[in-house]
């Protein structure tokens, strides 16, 4: 019963590939629930960083070898993920919309 709870934990958390198709999507479905307000990777980047760094989306001075480092090999607390976990398409799309420059309004 737990091994099938768990499937289908991962099942819903992690999306077919080509299901989400843009970097934000992307980013959505397989880092959000860490790195949108209010989650965990949020939260340890505040207090390790500053209020400024704590949401990636907003950083701005993240570059595409520092996320592909991190999301591979992890950091902190952030664990690492395999190739089968998110795809190096999908690491590329995810890097493409983290890297764009931020909005100044």
């Amino acid at each position: 019963m737990i091994r099938f709870t768990v499937g289908l934990l991962l099942l819903f958390a992690f999306p077919v590939l080509g299901e989400a198709e843009s970097g934000s999507e992307l980013f959505d479905h397989r880092c959000g629930l860490c790195h949108r307000e209010g989650g965990p990777g949020t939260f340890m980047l505040e207090r390790r960083l500053g209020e400024g760094f704590a949401i990636l989306e907003e950083r701005g001075a993240l570059s595409e070898a520092y996320i592909r480092q991190v999301v591979r090999w992890g950091v902190g607390s952030m664990p690492r993920f395999s190739r089968g976990e998110i795809s190096d398409p999908e690491l590329a799309l995810i890097s493409d919309y983290l890297t764009q420059p931020v909005d100044q309004d």
